[in-house]
């Protein structure tokens, strides 16, 4: 039961509170603004109805003393229609509401309950966004090779200013997570994170989501909407994919990013923000600025502070760790028995080059502790079908296997034959796409087109 403090210099209003209230809520009751402090430091309370005329220690200092030291303590103001202008002045001071003597009893329940109600909701979403924020602390950020150290002392800096910041990284590699984390731990942190994918919106749905419209700006445009720019005041907006935007909305974006305010659709109020941009994308934007696809001076604009995420395949020491955190994430989520992943699996594991990254990986183990969580353990052949056919592919050709030496061909054909055999079969493999292909073969995709330039292979 929620408790309620009642200070009146007239016994009869403490009275009738007490009677009003009596069945709903616990009523403490003080009859001036000294002993109503005494209370507050002994005693649990949501709710002070404080009278604003009194005695003594006058109300507005009590109120002033109630906001100093006990901010999650709401105040309603009691006051006679002749000082109604100072019980206005008081909400400027804290206080959430006041009443005007003679009250009506149904009015001062309604507004109780509002702003008790008030309170809980605030309550609630300061606790759920403590709960999300946990998902995206520095101990969340699973790796330990050195490059993954180097982007978390990154991110603790960039978290300190209010820059620009471009996070560049395969699809799967954890972008969001990334600016999140900035997000987490920047004095931006109890404003809204809005995070927007640029590919999920048509060109006209994005400027729209972006920056919001007018009632009757466009068709089916029945009511004003605010976009997520505006959503974002005060935090942090993350763009995903920012290369999927069109030149149009580009030029918009630039002239936010960089003077912070805008229009809305079919507006023609300027409206003004305070947020900080994070962008992400998985392509080359210089490229892009070659092709024409993306403007040269939103590049420089956002890609103040880089973040460069490195693919799962170059973070190898880093696969265990990864592996072992989802297993333990959804162990427990889905109530699994499975107590380990067998050693061959985890080899199996281990050696797949990861083409989605984190994010394969991590609905990998997702998918074996759904089917397969009422085993002892987790076993190689529990594996999705791609990660045994490539290790069977990767292992096939080994220095064991015999090589055919025919006395003609010197030391150097041979390795040349050999060589483009096996990038032949990782290309049939790879359906003639290069970039896998280099991934199975743990190399580059430049070197090898070189490779295949040398040794006359065509696709």
């Amino acid at each position: 039961m929620k408790t309620i403090l009642v200070v009146d210099d007239e016994i009869g209003i403490l009275e009738s509170f007490r009677m009003i209230l009596k069945d709903t809520y616990r009523v403490l009751t003080a009859n001036d603004g000294l002993k109503a402090l005494e209370i507050l430091r002994n005693e649990s309370v949501n709710l002070v109805i404080l009278d604003i005329i009194m005695p003594g220690m006058a109300g507005l200092d009590v109120l002033k003393e109630i906001n100093k030291t006990y901010h999650d303590i709401d105040t309603i103001i009691v006051t006679a229609i002749k000082t109604v202008k100072t019980a206005i002045d008081s909400m400027k001071l804290g206080a959430s509401d006041y009443i005007v003597k003679p009250f009506d009893v149904e009015e001062i329940k309604l507004i109780i309950d509002k702003i008790l109600h008030s309170r809980e909701l605030s309550q609630e979403v300061a606790y759920l966004r403590s709960e999300i924020n946990k998902d995206f602390e520095f101990n969340n950020i699973i790796g330990q090779c050195p490059t993954m150290r180097q982007i978390v002392d990154t991110v603790m800096r960039v978290a300190k200013g209010n820059s620009p910041a471009l996070i560049r990284g395969e699809s799967g590699t954890g972008k969001e997570l990334i600016a999140r984390a900035i997000h987490v731990q920047s004095s931006r942190n109890a404003k809204p994170f809005i995070a927007v994918s640029c590919p999920n919106l048509h060109d006209n749905l994005l400027e729209s989501e972006l920056f919001g419209h007018e009632k009757g700006a466009f068709t089916n445009a029945t009511d004003k909407k605010t976009g997520r720019f505006e959503l974002a005041n005060g935090g942090t907006i993350f763009l995903d994919e920012i290369s999927e935007m069109s030149l149009a909305n580009q030029a918009k974006l630039l002239r936010v990013s960089q003077e912070y305010e805008f229009v809305r659709v079919g507006g023609t109020k300027t409206i003004s923000i305070d947020v900080r941009l994070i962008a992400a994308t998985n392509v080359d934007l210089k490229t892009a600025i070659a092709k024409g696809t993306f403007r040269e001076d939103l590049f420089y604009r956002i890609n103040v502070v880089p973040i460069d995420l490195p693919p799962l395949r170059e973070r190898k020491e880093d696969i265990p760790l990864l592996i072992n955190h989802y297993f333990q994430k959804y162990k427990k989520e889905f109530h699994s028995k499975a107590k380990r992943i067998h050693p061959s699996a985890m080899k199996l594991l281990e050696n797949y080059l990861w083409p989605g990254n984190i994010r394969e990986l991590k609905n990998v183990i997702e998918r074996v502790l759904t089917l397969y969580g009422d085993s002892d353990a987790i076993l190689g052949e529990h594996l999705p079908l791609e990660i045994r056919k490539e290790f069977d592919y990767t292992t096939s050709h080994n220095i064991t296997n015999p090589v055919e030496l025919s006395g003609i061909e010197s030391l150097d054909e041979i390795v040349s034959r050999i060589e483009k055999e096996i990038i032949e079969k990782a290309l049939q493999k790879a359906n003639g796409r290069q970039t896998r292909a280099a991934q199975f073969l743990k190399t580059t995709r430049r070197i090898l087109k070189y490779k295949m330039s040398k040794l006359g292979i065509t696709t």
